[in-house]
């Protein structure tokens, strides 16, 4: 009897405390998300870095927000493993040869069990429940924006999902340039970018009893004005396409943590890290505090300074 065994672990980037002297609390002084025929408007009155008071608004489609929030509420690492159960049972099936499959889960591995009436015939069956495996946890993670790597860590996949939410995020870009009084260049347009995402309420979304549902793409972000650092990140690189569409940029992931990396000209005393030749300024979008472009909380530089504690994901 052959025994297929395939199993991931589960990686969830949670949020460090960013308090820090210097910075200003993040001020949103209104939200309102208003109904329209097949759409959202969704409006928002805070105030940025300089402590000036700015108004946003623009509209998403109904579709993209409960696309977003399905992905959000249905993605558990519990779902998974069920969803590639229901595809082994089914290629089992489709074998036929009265070929019988055992499944068992503990803890974060998958296993399984098949009886078939010849070895030969078992050969056969275990190559191709091990393809589908494969191609069933590639499917679900893809739909969820996530990835498998190497070593079977799960975690988002910063660049896809940057690139599926940019046309989600075009209207929020659009809303950002035509705010009055931001400089014409590129480092302006990144601050006011930065500080509207830290003015969205921070929020924890990790949940132990789902197990890895803690992702909120862009759409779903905006409409529950609420985010974590991930989702945050993700977010703003998303809007950047659009509104910087020539900066590379980069998710830079820590313990506990993840900032946005942009390739800007640094200025004197702002965090920075390289990766492929390529220098990226440090953006922290999670709030509570608002902070400039380059600056981050304390434990964060730490890790920034550690070139082994960091791994760094070019989006484009």
């Amino acid at each position: 009897m052959r025994l297929g065994r395939l199993a991931s672990t589960l990686s969830i980037l949670g949020s460090l405390s960013i308090l820090w002297s210097g910075a200003a609390d993040a001020q949103q002084l209104d939200f309102s998300r208003v109904a329209l025929s097949g759409d959202e408007r969704l409006s928002y009155r805070w105030r940025d870095l300089d402590r000036r008071e700015q108004a946003t608004a623009f509209t998403l489609t109904r579709r993209d927000i409960r696309d977003a929030e399905a992905s959000f509420k249905d993605f558990s690492f519990d779902g998974m493993w069920d969803d590639i159960a229901a595809n082994l049972r089914d290629e089992t099936a489709r074998f036929g040869s009265g070929a019988q499959i055992e499944i068992s889960l503990a803890g974060d591995r998958l296993s399984w069990t098949v009886k078939v009436r010849d070895p030969a015939s078992q050969e056969v069956l275990v190559g191709k429940l091990n393809e589908r495996f494969q191609r069933a946890q590639g499917a679900y993670l893809a739909r969820h924006l996530r990835q498998r790597l190497d070593g079977g860590r799960i975690m988002v996949d910063f660049a896809a999902a940057s690139r599926a939410l940019q046309e989600p995020m075009r209207a929020v870009a659009k809303a950002l340039g035509t705010t009055p009084g931001i400089a014409d260049d590129d480092r302006a347009r990144v601050t006011l970018a930065l500080a509207f995402f830290q003015q969205v309420p921070y929020a924890p979304l990790g949940n132990a009893a789902r197990r890895g549902g803690d992702f909120l793409p862009a759409p779903a972000l905006l409409a529950q004005n609420r985010g974590d650092c991930d989702s945050k990140v993700v977010a703003l690189a998303a809007v950047l396409r659009t509104y910087t569409p020539w900066r590379k940029l980069a998710v830079i992931v820590m313990p506990g943590h993840a900032v946005l990396g942009v390739d800007l000209p640094a200025r004197p005393g702002e965090q920075t890290v390289r990766a492929q030749a390529q220098q990226y300024v440090a953006l922290e979008p999670s709030g509570p505090m608002m902070a400039p472009v380059g600056d981050v909380s304390p434990r964060a530089a730490k890790y920034l300074a550690q070139a082994r504690a960091i791994e760094i994901w070019p989006l484009n």
